[in-house]
């Protein structure tokens, strides 16, 4: 069902997260590695892991072309990494200064920084902050944001995507997930966050037991051909180093979570699967995975699935309607319901919240329905040959 290697190809996939924490280069690895790059044939996640692997490369070991490009790769992300936190650092403080209080940063952030293979080795896409309350100050928090410049490209019910003056691409949640939407949850993480003092400047990023939680259950749940297995990358950078983790910590908070078993068969998952060259304590792992209570039955189908070739960037409209039905019953009704029980909300400005932020009337949300269903209609039947299948 759920791979480590993901869906494509799992045989370059093993390698390359061997190459990324094994203790030792393998020659087969390094073979297909070459044979991967000289054939174009990486995929944007597999891209995503060059420059962990460029830090471990010994000179020579790949032709000049293929060593060029992994090399490249890190150099690449160290310098964007050193923008992004620059900018992270602004944004933090002009925060502060407008009185919104302390954020934690999330994932890309927090990985970065605590890769033991230094800054470049982790790419970041954009930065993700979690900021708790600022659901309640949606006209304030929209006058700041342009005074700094940015730009609302989107909304949905746990956060705000915008774009900053030099477009990197900032996610400001009020809640973790769509699979973890309790302000409790947002709580936890903000009281037991860790402090980073970097030359950039200080940061706030999740504590090890949170960090591990939210990764395993963020990567699984989010299905991408062209990130194809990548959560991996993150939850075995914070394993191999042997963090002495709190087990009550890490599953009290994951029992907030909507979907407990994503966490539970993501961890099972990476200590079956991953290759015994790669070293950690296996054992822990699983024990902190029996820890994990079960979910409520079905809500781990309503959210995860396999991903397929639909979830390739433009390919949205050949996925079955199936999906995408259940993800608009999720994401307007079970989701806004679980905004509406466990904090208190208002249960229709949870549906509105689920468009746009501050939250659409129902008005607009009934004619945003409309459209979106019209839209994905159309696109399918421009989209079909004339025996009827999706091309």
């Amino acid at each position: 069902m759920i791979s480590l290697f993901g869906v494509g190809d799992r045989d370059t996939q093993r390698a390359l997260l061997e190459l990324c924490f094994s203790a030792q280069l393998s020659a087969r690895n390094l073979e297909t590695l070459e044979r991967a790059i000289q054939e174009d044939a990486l995929t944007d996640g597999q891209n995503r892991m060059l420059p962990l692997i460029s830090r471990r490369l010994p000179a020579g070991a790949l032709s000049p072309f293929a060593e060029s490009r992994v090399r490249g790769a890190y150099k690449h992300t160290l310098y964007r990494n050193h923008l992004l936190l620059d900018r992270a650092q602004k944004f933090r403080r002009a925060l502060l200064d407008a009185g919104f209080g302390e954020c934690v940063f999330l994932k890309g952030v927090a990985a970065a920084l605590t890769n033991p293979h230094g800054l470049g080795a982790r790419p970041m896409a954009d930065i993700d902050v979690l900021l708790g309350g600022l659901q309640h100050r949606p006209q304030e928090a929209l006058r700041f944001f342009a005074e700094q410049g940015m730009v609302k490209k989107g909304a949905t019910l746990r956060s705000v995507t915008l774009l900053s003056p030099e477009k990197f691409e900032f996610d400001v949640h009020w809640y973790l997930h769509n699979w973890a939407l309790r302000q409790s949850s947002v709580e936890k993480m903000a009281a037991d966050a860790r402090t980073i003092d970097h030359a950039k400047g200080r940061f706030s990023i999740p504590c090890a037991e949170h960090n591990l939680a939210h990764v395993l259950a963020h990567g699984l749940m989010t299905p991408s051909v062209n990130y194809d297995g990548r959560w991996a990358v993150d939850v075995l950078s914070i394993l191999v180093q042997r963090p002495v983790l709190d087990a009550a910590r890490f599953q009290s908070f994951v029992s907030e979570f909507s979907v407990p078993d994503a966490v539970r068969v993501a961890l099972q998952t990476v200590a079956e699967q991953a290759p015994e060259s790669i070293v950690f304590d296996r054992r822990a792992a699983l024990a902190l995975a029996r820890g994990v209570r079960r979910g409520r039955p079905g809500s781990f189908w309503l959210y995860y699935r396999t991903p397929g070739a639909w979830d390739q960037p433009g390919q949205f409209m050949h996925r079955p309607i199936r999906h995408q039905l259940t993800a608009q019953l999720r994401s307007r009704v079970v989701e806004p319901a679980q905004v509406a029980r466990h904090n208190g909300a208002s249960f229709w400005a949870s549906v509105g919240a689920s468009i746009d932020f501050p939250p659409a009337t129902l008005a607009r949300v009934g004619a945003w329905t409309w459209q979106h269903t019209r839209r994905i209609v159309s696109l399918r039947r421009q989209h079909r040959t004339p025996q009827g299948k999706d091309v």
